[in-house]
C-alpha cells in the first residue's frame, strides 16, 4: 500500500512540474482563445454570424426571464432552473439536424451534374474538355465545387487530383462511387464512361429518395417527442401554481425534481442522436500509413 501511495505522488509531482515547464515556457501550438474571449464572440457574434449571435442573445435572455418568474412564483430553484435551460436546449434537442438534408440536397445536384457530365461524354468530348464544359449552369447545390474543379483543371492540376480534391469537399461515401468511376478514366482512359456515369446518377438518385423517406420517418418520430415534451414542461410550469406540487418544493423534492429533469434531459439528448444522420465512412481517402518519408538530405535513401 505504501508503495502504491509513493507511486502516485511522485505522478502527481511529475505532472505538477511538467505543467510548470509548459506553463513557462509554451508550446509550439498555436494559443487558442481564452474563456472570456470565446464568451465574448459567442455573445457579439463574428463576421457572418450575427444572425446566430442575435438568437443566442435572445434565447438566453428568454431562458433568463423564464428562470427569474418561475423562481419568484413558486419558490422552486430546481424547477425554475430546469425551465429555464429548456429554454435554452428544447429548441436544439428537437430541431431537425440540418446536415442531413444538407447532404440529400447536394447528392441530388450530384446526380444531375453525373447525368449532364454523361451527356456531355456520349457528344465526343474528351473528360478533362467535360468536367471544364459542366462548369457552365452546374446545379447550385454543388456549384461552388464544380466551379473549383473546373479552374484547378484549367490551372494545370492532373484530372484525378483534381477529382480527388472534389470528393473530398463532397465528403460523402455515394459521391465517392461517382468519382472513383471519374478517376479510373482519368488514369485510364477507355469506352463506357458515359453509360458508367448514366448508371450512377440512377444510383444516387435511388440514394436520394431513400434517404428523404428515412428522414420523413425521423420527422415522425421528432414531431411526437417535441408534443410530448411541450406538455411535460407545460404540466411542470403549471404544477408549481397549484398546491398538489407542495412537496417539490423542499429540499429532497427539489433533489427528485433535478434527477427526474436531468434523466428526461439525457433521453431528449439520446433520440437527437438516434435522429442524426451516422455518415459511412468513406473509402476514397488517402491512408496516412501509406505515406512514404521523403529523404531530409540528398542521397538518402528513402
Amino acid at each position: 500500500m505504501g508503495a502504491l501511495w509513493w507511486t502516485l505522488c511522485g505522478s502527481l509531482v511529475a505532472g505538477g512540474v511538467l505543467a510548470a515547464i509548459v506553463a513557462t515556457i509554451g508550446t509550439t501550438a498555436p494559443k487558442a482563445a481564452g474563456p472570456a474571449a470565446r464568451l465574448r464572440t459567442a455573445w457579439s457574434g463574428g463576421p457572418g454570424t450575427q444572425t446566430q449571435a442575435a438568437r443566442r442573445r435572445a434565447l438566453l435572455t428568454s431562458a433568463g426571464v423564464v428562470f427569474v418568474v418561475v423562481w419568484f412564483a413558486s419558490g422552486a430553484f430546481v424547477a425554475a432552473l430546469l425551465l429555464g435551460a429548456g429554454v435554452i436546449g428544447v429548441p436544439w434537442l428537437l430541431t431537425p439536424t440540418a446536415g442531413g438534408k444538407a447532404r440529400i440536397t447536394k447528392l441530388e445536384a450530384l446526380a444531375d451534374w453525373t447525368q449532364r457530365l454523361s451527356e456531355i461524354l456520349r457528344l465526343g468530348f474528351a473528360l478533362e474538355q467535360a468536367l471544364i464544359t459542366s462548369r457552365k449552369n452546374p446545379p447550385p447545390a454543388i456549384g461552388t465545387e464544380v466551379a473549383e474543379l473546373a479552374d484547378k483543371i484549367k490551372a494545370g492540376w492532373q484530372s484525378a487530383d483534381a477529382l480527388r480534391d472534389f470528393a473530398d469537399r463532397l465528403d460523402d461515401v455515394t459521391a465517392d462511387k461517382a468519382c472513383a468511376a471519374l478517376i479510373l478514366c482519368a488514369v485510364d482512359p477507355g469506352p463506357g464512361l458515359a453509360q458508367v456515369l448514366e448508371d450512377t446518377a440512377a444510383q444516387l438518385r435511388e440514394e436520394v429518395s431513400a434517404r428523404r423517406k428515412i428522414e420523413a420517418d425521423r420527422a415522425k418520430s421528432r414531431t411526437a417527442v417535441r408534443t410530448m415534451t411541450l406538455i411535460c414542461a407545460g404540466l411542470v410550469l403549471a404544477g408549481f401554481l397549484i398546491p398538489y406540487t407542495a412537496p417539490y418544493t423542499t429540499l429532497l423534492g427539489q433533489m427528485v425534481l433535478a434527477l427526474l429533469g436531468v434523466a428526461f434531459a439525457a433521453v431528449l439528448w439520446w433520440t437527437r442522436r438516434l435522429a442524426s444522420h451516422q455518415p459511412v465512412p468513406r473509402f476514397l481517402i488517402n491512408d496516412p500509413r501509406s505515406r512514404v518519408k521523403q529523404p531530409d538530405t540528398v542521397g538518402e535513401r528513402p
